[in-house]
């Protein structure tokens, strides 16, 4: 059986934020990618110390909102971050 995957955004990244946004900028890509407040804050929950399950229990518990629906958002801005280059590879060192 594998561990859970505790997401975790690559150490690389140039990250600003401002006024609950943030704008990360990767040189590898030479790409911006622009978040708006939501996937501000999961990007920056995204340490690699929890799982998504426990990430997505502590939004819902802070927010009020549903649990289910509050997985489903995060699940979902994981694969856009994936998808996107964002995340560290599963095993890769935590500082680059």
């Amino acid at each position: 059986m594998t561990a859970p995957v505790k997401p975790r955004t690559r150490p690389d990244l140039t990250v600003v934020e401002i006024d609950g946004e943030a704008v990360v900028y990767d040189e590898v890509e030479d790409r911006l990618h622009y978040l708006n407040p939501t996937a501000t804050l999961v990007f920056e929950l995204f340490d690699g110390s929890a799982t998504i399950a426990e990430l997505s229990r502590e939004i819902a518990e802070a927010s009020g909102l549903p649990d289910s629906q509050v997985e489903r958002d995060v699940r979902t801005l994981n694969q856009r971050f994936r998808k996107s280059g964002l995340l560290a590879t599963v095993g890769e060192p935590a500082h680059a």
